[in-house]
């Protein structure tokens, strides 16, 4: 009887291995190839993330004295640039470089101090901002032609 359970042991062990040889696990697909966004999608995201912006733009209070002047503008640029990756590139590098700005000058309102982790500038100059702020209207305006 042992004879017969190691021969049988041995024959499903034999049998597994040969199964596994001849039909191995599939191989996971390649992912799909993303398609290039058409010049209407382009288009339509363009006018989303201006749009946004300009709305974003208008809700900021003049003067800025607190982080709450500025983060809900901060955060609703942001988002208009998280829906919006086939906009136009050159919409979207003004866009980036004026949001980097937004971020830096609501750190700078918080008016923390420089401590371990937390490192908001000593100052903020508005004169880059209010440059790259200029490179969006330019890019935007630019675009819609």
């Amino acid at each position: 009887m042992a004879t017969l359970l190691v021969a049988a042991f041995g024959m499903g062990l034999a049998g597994g291995l040969l199964g596994a040889h001849i039909n191995p696990a599939p191989t996971p697909p390649a992912p799909a190839a993303t398609a290039e966004p058409s010049a209407a999608e382009v288009r339509a995201q363009t006018i989303d993330l201006c749009t946004r912006f300009a709305a974003a733009y208008a809700a900021i209070p003049a003067p800025q004295t607190t982080s709450a002047d500025m983060i809900p503008a901060t955060n609703y640029v942001s988002e208009a640039l998280r829906d919006n990756v086939d906009a136009d590139p050159k919409v979207r590098e003004a866009v980036e470089e004026s949001l980097r700005l937004m971020r830096q000058h609501s750190a700078a309102l918080s008016h923390e101090q420089v401590r371990g982790a937390v490192q908001p500038p000593n100052s903020f100059n508005a004169a880059p901002a209010n440059q790259a702020d200029d490179r969006v209207w330019d890019a935007c305006y630019a675009a819609g032609e």
